[in-house]
């Protein structure tokens, strides 16, 4: 039992760890996954790297080609379109649902997200995509926060990867310049109880994938799925 725990705890940390890599660009869309060289950068047997390669296989993040070799998965638009659907019917109910419901400690914690998404946003520290993104969910989590359901903003965030490689590469290509204002509005709109405007903001600000993805695959025409 004890090695089959263990078997098992192995196989989830390679699965998280790959996982983490593969959403967070350090592994991009089709750089070749070596069963050594992951063994070496692990520090873990070929056994729990497999099975943990299969799991991302099925969560479509990796490509086995038999007698061709294993992938990271390019990034698929079609995946992509599923989750921001998703996410984009959920946090305009949420906005609507918070309109005129926010009190004072809500604002505060608008303010403040805003004021250092901001100033990450003009750094250059070494961690400043993953703070970005951070505080990106922090704004949007306060939103599900004000109705009670934070615990839901996390269910969905968990269940997010294909949008994920998205944005991380949005932060890295300097695309996000937008984001900041239209935090401050969609904040404005829910602190004032304006729906009309919290729905507007709110899918504006959803909305700008669509051209990123195309600004992105003019640069990178490799990181995408192609029929």
């Amino acid at each position: 039992m004890a090695n089959m725990n263990s078997n098992f705890n192995a196989r989830e940390t390679a699965y998280r760890q790959l996982r983490a890599r593969i959403i967070g660009l350090d592994l991009k869309p089709n750089d070749v996954l070596n069963d050594k060289e992951l063994e070496q950068q692990m520090g873990m047997s070929r056994t729990p790297i497999r099975e943990a390669v299969i799991m991302l296989s099925l969560d479509h993040l990796v490509v086995v080609r038999p007698q061709s070799g294993t992938y990271v998965a390019p990034i698929d638009a079609e995946k992509v379109e599923v989750e921001q659907f998703s996410r984009y019917i959920l946090e305009k109910e949420m906005a609507v649902l918070a309109c005129g419901r926010a009190g004072t400690e809500y604002r505060r914690s608008y303010e403040e997200n805003i004021q250092l998404y901001r100033f990450y946003g003009g750094s250059h520290t070494p961690d400043r995509e993953q703070r970005m993104l951070d505080l990106d969910n922090e704004f949007h989590r306060i939103t599900f926060s004000i109705n009670g359901k934070g615990v839901c903003y996390d269910w969905m965030q968990s269940l997010f990867q294909h949008i994920e490689r998205v944005r991380i590469l949005s932060l890295r290509m300097g695309l996000d310049a937008p984001l900041a204002d239209d935090h401050e509005q969609i904040a404005k709109a829910i602190l004032t109880g304006d729906e009309r405007q919290a729905v507007c903001w709110m899918e504006k600000h959803l909305d700008r994938y669509r051209d990123d993805i195309l600004i992105m695959k003019e640069k990178f025409p490799h990181y995408f799925r192609t029929e």
